[in-house]
């Protein structure tokens, strides 16, 4: 598989209602927070495009939302924001990152944590990276949301520092806004938010009973929940008949690949992947995931409740097999 990435063209426009999902836990920068739910959207934005993306998946979702702000707010001339930006991202380089005036106690309530950013030079704004860098050991084993906001760069470089600075955490399918297109969210957002499971047709607990075993050879056994698409049932239907075992080699050092021996329907639309992550490609090639990556492919589930880290640790280098078999 070439390993590229897609600038998708979605954008921001009207507030969508959808699943209810109130967050809880307790910030530290002043904004409260309501007591029940299993949700939280986390932004930090300079020219209102990314705070309009999390107003929005804050209102389709009735999650709080807090602004990660810097301590020192950046300049109102654009040129010099841009050269204090640089400077930061070269800093954290080396491992320094810039002070910021917002953090939170605890995320034990919170089943997923979205987390929302603009693109500076291709990576992760700064604040956000300071912060997912002093939060990274509350963040482990969370599930992570990305979305953000771009003038042209893609997605990709963003997701491997967030996978890098929270390496314990679990990432979902994240959505990239770009400035070329700032209409039409209101459409998009509910199919993002499938994505990621927690919309009204499609919950963690609709999927519930949707469950398969991956066994690694000589190594952990896994659950995964599939997606409710014709390619996942075809799978489940084959599964029906008895184990899939696929012998799986190591690509790009990114994922593990190997064929199924049998086709499944396609459903291929531009995915960007995570950690976990069960991809169809080219109909007949099953694919584990244990680093990001965009292309045009097929989504099947994704693994439950496994950080990078374990997951690469369980999968090894080299090829691998992996047994694949009906949850009961």
């Amino acid at each position: 598989m070439r390993r590229i990435f897609l600038i998708q063209m979605m954008l921001s426009a009207a507030l969508v209602s959808t699943a209810s999902c109130t967050a809880v836990g307790p910030g530290t920068d002043g904004q409260e927070q309501s007591e029940s739910g299993s949700c939280i959207v986390l932004y930090c934005s300079r020219t209102g495009n990314t705070e309009r993306m999390a107003q929005t998946i804050s209102t389709a979702l009735g999650c709080d939302m807090i602004e990660v702000v810097p301590e020192t707010p950046y300049e109102d001339d654009y040129n010099a924001m841009l050269d204090r930006a640089g400077a930061e991202l070269a800093a954290i380089e080396q491992g320094d990152y810039p002070a910021v005036a917002t953090s939170v106690e605890n995320f034990d309530t919170y089943d997923i944590v979205f987390v929302g950013y603009p693109i500076w030079y291709g990576h992760m704004a700064t604040p956000m990276q300071a912060f997912l860098h002093e939060h990274a050991d509350l963040l482990a084993g969370k599930r992570i949301a990305l979305f953000a906001s771009s003038g042209s760069s893609g997605i990709g470089t963003s997701e491997r520092d967030a996978a890098s600075l929270v390496p314990d955490a679990v990432f979902t399918e994240s959505l990239l806004l770009t400035s070329s297109s700032l209409n039409s969210m209101e459409s998009l957002v509910p199919v993002w938010l499938d994505e990621v499971q927690i919309s009204d047709n499609q919950t963690n607990a609709d999927m519930e009973n949707n469950k398969i075993r991956l066994t690694v050879e000589g190594g952990r056994t896994f659950t995964a929940t599939l997606v409710d698409n014709t390619s996942a049932q075809a799978l489940v239907e084959q599964l029906a008949k008895g184990d899939i075992t696929v012998d799986m080699e190591d690509y790009a050092d990114m994922e593990k690949v190997g064929t199924l021996g049998i086709s499944l329907p396609r459903n291929d639309r531009p995915t960007t992947t995570g950690p976990g992550d069960l991809i169809l490609y080219q109909g007949h090639n099953f694919v584990i995931y244990y680093d990001t990556n965009s292309w045009n492919f097929t989504r099947l589930g994704k693994i439950d409740n496994v950080s990078q880290t374990e997951l690469k640790a369980a999968l090894g280098e080299g090829d691998v097999r992996v047994t694949l078999s009906l949850e009961h």
